[in-house]
């Protein structure tokens, strides 16, 4: 189950990352495990959200640094090859759908990563757009406050 709306950014300031990292994941992991520890569960979260910061971690000077490609050889390889080999060996990326391959790709990550049931997929988008309007709902409420907070403070 989704406790909140999936998504994320990396920041140009590793001292702003830090504290979105630990106002956003780690004191609520800490808060849902206490409940959950109160509640006689099993706490999981903090775990989890080390999991998830580790592998952040992994994936970050990927994720923050850009390449540019060069593919003349692999223009120049399809343009010598026959229409029969073209078939056989479509690398044509101009001819790729993104949107299907996104869906596709999508699918089989829930499938076969995380071996989740296909049925199953409407009900988790319904979740999420759920997931998606409480989130904003509660960012304005948290401007809102904000707002009323400094008028308090500077009046």
């Amino acid at each position: 189950n989704v406790v909140r709306y999936p998504g994320g950014s990396y920041k140009e300031s590793a001292i702003l990352h830090k504290i979105c990292q630990v106002t956003l994941h780690s004191l609520p992991a800490y808060l849902m495990d206490t409940m959950a520890y109160m509640m006689g569960k099993k706490p999981v979260m903090i775990r989890v959200v080390e999991k998830m910061h580790k592998a952040q971690k992994a994936i970050e000077y990927f994720a923050t640094n850009e390449w540019a490609w060069s593919t003349d050889n692999v223009e120049k390889l399809n343009m010598e090859l026959t229409e029969v080999d073209k078939q056989i060996f479509n690398f044509d990326m101009s001819a790729l759908s993104w949107p299907d391959f996104i869906e596709d790709y999508i699918k089989g990550t829930r499938q076969f990563v995380f071996k989740e049931d296909l049925a199953t997929l409407g009900e988790a988008r319904r979740h999420a757009h759920k997931m998606f309007w409480i989130e904003a709902c509660l960012q304005v409420l948290l401007f809102i406050a904000f707002c009323k907070l400094l008028v308090w403070l500077l009046c």
